[in-house]
């Protein structure tokens, strides 16, 4: 059995990244980030994420980290 997929759907496994929620990169906080756990729910609530990739959640926490106050 042979299936058809137009060139649209087909989509190498490297170019699709993982969402994971607030809590779910809150929880590896530590280890993916190198902060706590409420520093990376603060970084991505004032940005409004709810869902986002690991790349683009450690661009916000970063950015984040270097914020004046």
């Amino acid at each position: 059995m042979t299936s058809k997929t137009s060139s649209t759907e087909t989509v190498t496994a490297a170019a699709v990244e993982s969402l994971y929620t607030v809590e779910e990169l809150a929880a590896a906080a530590k280890e993916v980030f190198h902060a706590s756990p409420d520093i990376v729910k603060a970084a991505l609530r004032l940005n409004g994420v709810q869902k986002t990739t690991q790349k683009e959640a450690a661009r916000i926490v970063e950015a984040f980290r270097k914020m004046e106050v």
